[in-house]
């Protein structure tokens, strides 16, 4: 799979200089191998890491993330439920072409719905099947239609597994106190956060011990760590739309740029969706079934199609529920390192203003989100020829510069990082 995205980026080449094209396949090169290396987890190397993560969610999500931690073998069973009943659902669906595939995907975001269509008996013309669906979206009533028209077996194979890893699930949080239920019920709603906590569960362990031992003081450091990115994620965001408002060009090349990148990963979208749109508007409901996964062929990691553009949050790419508007990892990635900002001269201009101006002249929390550090690690190494060449469009010419693998902190495959793993 990783391979064949290599190939798909180098059909960007033909219209690009042959001084170009060596450049930009150097730079896909190096991300490739970098993602190989650096991608296979998503795992955090201290405890401070994951306390500054949980501290972007608010506080109910923060104070579920501290209660599950205590329970560590829980949290490992569950994950095991979770490939167990992923992998069942990929053998159900595995002989579909991917367009077919893509329409069970979207029905797992509504189980409901999903069980609701499994036990509707046949007949049914398509206006009663949409007058079932919880929205417009054209995206869900293809695949309802579809889907009850032409698969209901498949329907019920697929309903059968969720109610049978929800049934697990249950079994396996009922020997917990009231409170630990809770916390792991709002959590099967995170599926990004219930694979993160598994993917570092040794600091999950020590998190839940200094839990333990400090209850109010823990929380107390996370609630004001939290108070904090909000308001200088405030102060970023605010600069960055304000720039981009004065540049009608670079905003035009930012929305054709989100399309391209959706549509060359494959990502399946809420109709119309773009990067900057009035209000600059998202959601992050209905995120594809923890159970099942997202589509294995997204190219990052993207469980809430309605905030594909700012999902994956500050410092490490993964949590700020509901803060950024800013680029997610897995387009900052694409953009950056994937030699496509070529395609767009004046967002690419633009950017390199924007890091000079904002990212590069202020604290390090600039750099810290995971579009301020892919920038920084882009421009940080040729500042010389960026400075050198401001106003045009190569920034001293040296496109693949600066990419290190720092920028891969939080690049695995839950956290919205380019090529990580998928599960």
């Amino acid at each position: 799979m990783k391979t064949n995205k290599l190939f798909r980026g180098m059909e960007a080449f033909g219209a690009m200089s042959f001084r170009q094209s060596i450049v930009a396949f150097t730079a896909i090169i190096f991300t490739f191998f970098q993602s190989n290396i650096f991608g296979q987890s998503n795992q955090l190397e201290t405890l401070k890491g994951m306390q500054q993560t949980i501290a972007s969610y608010d506080a109910d999500v923060r104070e579920a993330v501290l209660t599950a931690s205590q329970y560590p073998v829980v949290l490992a069973n569950i994950q095991n439920l979770h490939n167990q009943s992923q992998n069942s659902f990929q053998n159900v669906i595995k002989d579909f072409s991917q367009k077919k595939q893509g329409w069970f995907y979207e029905l797992t975001r509504y189980p409901d719905l999903l069980h609701t269509l499994a036990t509707t008996p046949n007949g049914k013309n398509r206006d009663e099947i949409e007058s079932l669906l919880p929205n417009k979206d054209e995206n869900l009533a293809t695949a309802a239609w579809k889907l009850y028209r032409h698969h209901e077996d498949d329907l019920d194979k697929v309903d059968q597994l969720y109610q049978q890893a929800e049934d697990g699930f249950k079994k396996t949080i009922e020997p917990l106190d009231p409170t630990a239920q809770s916390a792991f019920t709002t959590l099967a709603k995170y599926p990004d956060v219930m694979l993160f906590l598994n993917d570092n569960l040794d600091i999950t362990q020590q998190l839940g011990k200094k839990y333990i031992s400090d209850q109010n003081g823990l929380k107390t450091e996370l609630a004001a760590t939290h108070d904090s990115l909000v308001v200088q994620n405030q102060a970023q965001l605010a600069a960055y739309k304000r720039e981009l408002d004065k540049n009608p060009q670079a905003k035009q090349e930012l929305n054709q740029a989100a399309k391209d990148f959706a549509r060359s990963n494959g990502y399946i979208l809420p109709n119309g969706q773009i990067a900057y749109g009035n209000g600059y508007g998202y959601g992050y409901a209905n995120p594809y079934s923890y159970w099942f996964g997202y589509p294995y062929w997204y190219g990052s990691a993207l469980w809430y199609p309605g905030a594909y553009w700012g999902s994956f949050g500050l410092t490490y790419g993964f949590g700020g529920w509901g803060y950024g508007l800013f680029p997610a990892y897995g387009f900052s990635n694409w953009f950056f390192n994937g030699g496509y900002y070529m395609n767009y001269p004046n967002l690419y201009r633009h950017y390199g203003n924007y890091y000079r101006n904002v990212v590069a002249s202020r604290p390090t929390y600039y750099r810290g989100n995971t579009f301020g550090g892919t920038m920084n690690n882009h421009f940080a190494a040729s500042r010389a020829g960026y400075y050198n060449g401001a106003n045009r469009t190569n920034f001293g010419g040296n496109y693949g510069a600066g990419f290190r693998s720092g920028g891969f902190s939080g690049g695995g495959r839950s956290f919205g990082g380019g090529g990580g793993r998928h599960r």
